[in-house]
């Protein structure tokens, strides 16, 4: 049985906020008077080995990765607050970023339904289910772009369940691995907020490497996995402003919902 990402999100925050807050000062850390830990580039996942790396700066925090063999999750902050160690490498800009897959399924690709889904994170269903306490009125969803294959939401949530340390706003990324859903999030730390462009750059840099790292050669060996279209880098995309949200879920989405597309994306 799988859960909800945001359950996931808020656990392993826990985990890792004390460590990534204080890289940002060096307080709290011994950076190489201490033993080094580990602190991987990338981490697989799922029983079917789906590989999730971010941009450069930014390691796996191992005691925060939870694999389940159907769905796993992922952690990733700063490499040499992770490392512990100021020789390791370091983003230009501090953030946590989270990655959580979902189970496999043949329920169609995320891909084919991109038009409908601004529509359906603006509606009570979606905002619900984007709320880290499941509370609609604690969500506003700020912006939304689609880039290449992969869609792309800003949203706020001032919910109770919100995380401690980091910004009531984040930034998101959805998009197909496989036959798996990929949720990659970027979460601006309380005392180091990201400006707009900081925020997409990290994104869609997340997007590219984690597709990158999950699309390998043709070999003889074995068949190639499905292809994903790496997003474009900055200049950054258009995107959609808050428009109110409706009162129901559109119509164009219940056979989407039934069919389980959105129940993988939030399992």
């Amino acid at each position: 049985m799988s859960t909800r990402i945001s359950d996931h999100t808020k656990r392993a925050a826990l985990v890792a906020a004390c460590l990534l807050l204080a890289s940002c000062g060096g307080g709290g850390l011994d950076f190489g008077l201490g033993r080094a830990a580990d602190a991987p580039a990338e981490v697989t996942v799922t029983a079917d080995r789906i590989v999730v790396t971010g941009p450069e700066g930014f390691c796996v925090d191992p005691t925060a990765t939870r694999d389940t063999g159907d769905t796993g999750f992922v952690l990733l902050g700063n490499c040499a607050a992770i490392a512990n160690s100021r020789r390791a490498a370091q983003p230009q800009s501090p953030a946590l970023l989270t990655a959580a897959i979902s189970a496999p399924s043949g329920d169609g690709r995320l891909a084919d339904s991109l038009p409908a889904l601004d529509g359906f994170f603006r509606s009570p269903e979606g905002l619900s289910l984007l709320s880290r306490a499941g509370e609609p009125g604690s969500v506003q969803v700020l912006e939304t772009a689609t880039v290449g294959d992969a869609f792309l939401l800003h949203a706020s949530d001032t919910s109770a369940g919100a995380i401690d340390g980091v910004q009531p706003d984040y930034w998101r990324a959805y998009l197909d691995v496989g036959p798996r859903i990929a949720t990659l999030s970027v979460l601006a730390l309380e005392d180091r907020a990201l400006d707009r462009e900081q925020s997409l750059e990290i994104l869609t840099a997340f997007v590219s490497a984690v597709q990158a790292a999950n699309t390998a050669p043709v070999t003889d060996a074995a068949p190639a996995p499905v292809p994903v279209q790496a997003a474009p880098p900055v200049p950054l995309p258009p995107v959609a402003p808050a428009q109110g949200t409706p009162r129901n879920m559109p119509r164009a989405l219940e056979p989407l919902w039934n069919v389980g597309l959105f129940r993988r994306i939030f399992g």
